[in-house]
């Protein structure tokens, strides 16, 4: 699936392709925007413990780029700097199966992560978390905070951006996967 011809692929300079610093602003408003999510997943941990609001909070947070790009070709951090996803071939919007291809370094992580939290909230000590120097410290001492594959399948989507740096078209791991480009939205007068 990665490995795509070059002559298949278009000239790069005559497309409008995102480079990194544009998608990793993206990613930082997507995270902004995503950060009542991560308080809620903080708030079932800690203030009121409880696993099914704890997997309510991570399903949204994970649904939230494959079907935003599904559906309207952005997610909020790429609408605000004018960047959409496009199919390699058609430059049109990309369908689902391709944004859960596209997301799929992001799922990796995400399973890692609620693998852990189902973990921490099963564990012995989490009663004693009050605040959030408690639950700091209690998740440096967690023994899976400190696990290599853990640490390998939260690195994945960083892992899959560090392509972005050297593809003359500006693709990232996931794009290549997915037959996409992140494309700079031309204004239309």
């Amino acid at each position: 699936m990665t490995s795509q011809a070059l002559n298949d692929l278009p000239d790069p300079t005559t497309i409008p392709t995102a480079g990194f610093l544009p998608r990793l602003g993206a990613a930082l408003i997507d995270l902004v925007v995503l950060f009542p999510l991560s308080y809620g997943v903080y708030y079932f941990m800690v203030w009121q413990p409880s696993l099914v609001g704890l997997i309510a909070m991570w399903i949204i947070n994970f649904l939230y780029k494959p079907v935003l790009e599904a559906r309207l070709g952005f997610t909020v951090g790429k609408w605000l700097l004018r960047l959409r996803v496009v199919d390699r071939g058609t430059n049109l919007r990309i369908d689902f199966n391709q944004s859960l291809i596209r997301f799929l370094p992001w799922a990796i992580s995400a399973f890692t992560t609620l693998f852990v939290y189902i973990r921490l909230a099963q564990s012995a000590g989490i009663q004693d978390v009050t605040d959030i120097y408690d639950y700091n410290k209690y998740m440096s001492e967690f023994p899976l905070s400190q696990n290599f594959l853990v640490s390998l399948g939260n690195s994945f989507p960083i892992f899959s951006a560090v392509w972005l740096i050297t593809d003359p078209w500006h693709r990232a791991l996931h794009d290549r996967w997915a037959q996409t480009f992140v494309v700079r939205d031309v204004i239309r007068e």
